[in-house]
């Protein structure tokens, strides 16, 4: 069985879960959004917002947390949200290297002070299980671009969303 989640106008942007024949999705669901963004993007995330909550309406995803983060942060870092963005940079890093990250996150040596400064994607979505990062988008993957709007899909339609355990 499929249900379709309407969008306001029933366009191309409808949603269609899957819910038939499947179970929750066991893990956690985070959806980092980077704050003083244009028009556009902000409707982008909008979208990926309306999605994620209709998933949720669904059963499809149970915790789920979405959270802002900056357009980009400094290290040494100046508070607790731009020491976290680094902190999950540094795990991304450690789990599937730099290039798989390039261009979405971008990191570069800083002038003065400051050691880096890494800029942050309008969207990121990552998957957690009990053993840690297990899907991570946007990124590179074997010469294959895995998206937000993959990640969304995927999820819609029951398929396979932890994306880092063969690194």
């Amino acid at each position: 069985m499929l249900r379709g989640l309407d969008t306001a106008d029933g366009g191309p942007d409808r949603v269609v879960v899957q819910v038939a024949g499947r179970e929750t999705l066991d893990g956690r669901l985070t959806v980092y959004l980077r704050n003083g963004v244009s028009a556009v993007v902000s409707e982008r995330q909008s979208r990926v917002r309306e999605a994620i909550g209709q998933l949720e309406s669904a059963g499809v995803v149970a915790d789920v947390e979405v959270t802002e983060w900056p357009d980009r942060v400094r290290t040494p870092a100046d508070g607790d949200a731009e020491a976290d963005a680094v902190a999950l940079y540094d795990e991304f890093v450690e789990v599937v290297g730099t290039e798989p990250l390039h261009p979405f996150f971008e990191m570069r040596p800083a002038t003065g002070s400051h050691g880096r400064v890494l800029e942050l994607p309008a969207i990121c979505v990552t998957y957690r299980t009990d053993d840690g990062l297990a899907g991570l988008y946007p990124r590179w993957r074997d010469g294959d671009h895995h998206s937000i709007e993959d990640c969304l899909e995927a999820l819609c339609n029951g398929d396979y969303v932890a994306d880092v355990r063969s690194d």
